[in-house]
C-alpha cells in the first residue's frame, strides 16, 4: 500500500467515541476499497471521511448544548 493510501493525516487520537471508531475503520478500510474498486477515487474517499466526521462532531456539540 502506498503511503498516500494510509491516510496519515487522519489521527484517531484527535477523536473520541464513535468518531474515533469511524476514523480507525477508515484507516483499515481504505486499502480494501482501493484494491476492490478499479475506479477508486482517493479524493472522494477523503472528502467523504471529512464530511462524516464534521457531521458527527456537529451532533456531539448539539448534544452538549442540549439541542438534541
Amino acid at each position: 500500500m502506498s503511503a498516500k493510501m494510509e491516510l496519515r493525516w487522519l489521527k484517531e487520537d484527535d477523536y473520541q467515541g464513535a468518531s474515533q471508531r469511524f476514523a480507525q475503520f477508515c484507516k483499515e478500510d481504505i486499502s480494501l476499497q482501493a484494491e476492490a474498486d478499479a475506479n477508486f477515487d482517493l479524493g472522494v474517499y477523503e472528502a467523504s471521511i471529512c464530511l462524516i466526521l464534521e457531521k458527527m462532531n456537529q451532533v456531539e456539540v448539539q448534544k452538549k448544548q442540549g439541542v438534541l
